[in-house]
């Protein structure tokens, strides 16, 4: 099973196309996403600006869409298929900060589908807009209130619902996902975590290059998952 997690950045020719002949993924988790063309469906949502289309595909239309209580336009989806549930990310900048209404949207999503679906097999990814390294202020912005650690807080508080961090399973590196016009600090804002069963799961992950196409970098990954 292939998943990609992409933040498109809304350009408009060819993202799509290129992503499922590129790849050939299984499920696509789209954040600042093309427009879908006439021949793809998936089930969409928009943010706070409409123009905005947070995005969720699977190649053979075998999910549904899960209804939650409202995010109130911060863009995320929650999917179910395969036995599998999807929580798709994209941490709005228009909240002010974004992490405690996204941490609160995320604890209170998974304990709904858990609660009311007996979910085991959850996997949360997208554009969270937040690197741990944001914490020291690496560059010229000031991300984190000296003897505060808000983002490493965000994160720890995800592997503590259960979850694990996919990025970091074949290595302890950062890996850039992202490419800021104003700063060349390498940014992964983007991640994916997984429950246990999906994490051990997963054999591969990696990032394509892109820049032609957004300045986000699709995170492509393999589970050793049959089919049923």
């Amino acid at each position: 099973m292939r998943i990609v997690s992409w933040n498109m950045n809304k350009r408009k020719e060819r993202n799509w196309e290129w992503i499922l002949e590129k790849s050939d993924p299984d499920y696509i988790l789209a954040q600042e996403a093309s427009p879908l063309p006439s021949n793809i469906n998936a089930t969409v949502r928009t943010t706070t600006k409409k123009s905005n289309r947070t995005v969720f595909y699977s190649k053979e239309q075998n999910h549904k869409r899960l209804k939650m209580s409202t995010d109130s336009g911060m863009g995320l989806i929650v999917t179910n298929a395969e036995n599998i549930f999807f929580i798709c990310v994209y941490a709005n900048l228009d909240f002010k900060p974004v992490d405690p209404p996204l941490m609160g949207l995320l604890a209170t999503y998974v304990a709904n589908i858990r609660r009311h679906h007996s979910a085991k097999n959850i996997l949360i990814a997208g554009d969270f807009n937040m690197d741990r390294r944001m914490d020291d202020n690496p560059t010229g912005t000031k991300f984190a209130n000296k003897g505060t650690s808000p983002t490493n807080d965000f994160f720890d508080a995800i592997l503590d619902m259960g979850f694990n961090d996919c990025m970091r399973k074949f290595g302890s590196k950062p890996i850039q996902t992202h490419r800021n016009a104003k700063s060349k600090f390498p940014w992964e804002i983007d991640h994916m975590f997984a429950t246990e069963d999906l994490y051990n799961a997963l054999t591969d992950i990696k990032t394509l290059e892109v820049p032609e196409l957004s300045d986000h970098d699709p995170i492509i990954a393999n589970f050793d998952i049959k089919k049923k």
